[in-house]
């Protein structure tokens, strides 16, 4: 597919983009290969010269930087998500019960890698918002936190483990999830989606930037991404559009 649109995309889009591409391909006949990892990664790939033509991150940031750098234009919100924990069932958590719970010495809490991972940075602010009104939960959330998936080191999940392998195989007794893949777990009795308080939920955006120079391909789909049938296959797979927050 070497006359393809290169997409470097956040795993956490695994979910809505291949339908994304799917759509698009049928529209224009343009061919998409999409490549999904942890969007800090991606980015440090194309900083050393990976081959692409869109990137879609987790956060604004990552692709700020690349525009600051020369190697893309301007970075554009194109969707928002929020975060929420996904908890084993008999763990008791509620949104009303969150500080408490997850401040508890013996509550172990699994979060993705920060830097290499926006999921983790996102988790990691959810600690600081905690410790900034509640002096000593949030460092306490810390010290408990164990950072598991999403960074350079990170082992692959197990073949044939669903999305919740950590909770079920006891390695912790909550993640902190983004929503958009929860939900695909709340019919699951043995688990807990469970809302993060509004005083503690940051502000998620997702931004997408093109390469120098991008073809007119790669335009389309970008146009395609922000346009109402993109859009709305983002919001099928529990995104919101970006033009509306999560954050309460």
């Amino acid at each position: 597919m070497n006359d393809a649109v290169h997409v470097l995309s956040a795993g956490s889009l695994r979910h809505a983009f291949p339908a994304i591409i799917g759509v698009f391909g049928q529209e224009t006949g343009i061919a998409v290969s999409l490549t999904l990892g942890p969007a800090g990664l991606l980015r440090e790939q194309i900083e050393a010269g990976a081959r692409f033509d869109l990137f879609a991150s987790a956060n604004m940031a990552h692709p700020q930087r690349l525009a600051a750098a020369g190697l893309t234009e301007d970075p554009i919100c194109f969707a928002r998500n929020r975060l929420c924990v996904l908890a084993r069932a008999d763990l008791g958590l509620t949104t009303e019960n969150f500080l408490s719970v997850l401040s508890a010495p013996a509550v172990r809490i699994g979060t993705s890698t920060p830097g290499d991972d926006p999921g983790g940075d996102y988790a990691f602010e959810v600690f600081d918002l905690a410790e900034a009104r509640y002096p000593g939960k949030g460092e306490s959330m810390k010290s408990q936190a164990r950072q598991l998936v999403g960074g350079r080191n990170s082992p692959p999940a197990p073949p044939g483990k669903g999305a919740g392998y950590l909770i079920t195989d006891g390695e912790v007794d909550l993640m902190m999830s983004y929503y958009s893949n929860a939900r695909l777990l709340e019919q699951d009795p043995s688990f807990s989606v469970v809302e993060i308080p509004g005083e503690f939920q940051p502000l998620i955006e997702y931004g997408v930037v093109i390469r120098r120079d991008a073809d007119m391909e790669t335009r389309h789909l970008r146009d395609f991404l922000l346009s109402a049938r993109g859009q709305q296959i983002l919001s099928e797979a529990g995104f919101s559009p970006a033009g509306q927050s999560e954050r309460a």
